[in-house]
Parts: structure tokens; sequence; C-alpha cells
């Protein structure tokens, strides 16, 4: 089942453009390992919220975008 789950996760991953990909990685990176990245949550009086992730660790070559 788990393989299963991941062949499709894997697929959904490829159908996601680039920069949503990227976005997506960089959150499951900030729920894995939270202690190497920082994160500032900004919210406008307008109601827009913007998550910046930032991290030193270099991504491997497969995930950069």
């Amino acid at each position: 089942m788990i393989d299963g789950i991941r062949e499709n996760f894997c697929r959904l991953l490829d159908l996601l453009p680039p920069v949503a990909r990227l976005r997506f990685l960089a959150f499951l990176h900030l729920v894995e390992q939270p202690g190497t990245m920082a994160a500032t949550l900004e919210i406008q009086p307008s109601g827009t919220l913007r998550l910046t992730l930032d991290t030193a660790i270099a991504p491997c070559r497969k995930h950069r975008h």
C-alpha cells in the first residue's frame, strides 16, 4: 500500500509546474526537518498571506528547479 501511495504521489508531483513542485517540497522539508529551515509568515491588511521558507542546506540536483 505504501509503495502504491508513493508511486501515485510521484506521478502527482510530475504533473505540477516546477514552481509549485518546489514550494510543495520546501513545505514538506519544513515539516520533516523544522530545525533546518526558517519560516516567515506575513499577513497583509487585505488578508493576503505569504509564507517564506529559507534554508542554508542546498538541495540535491534532483530537486533543483
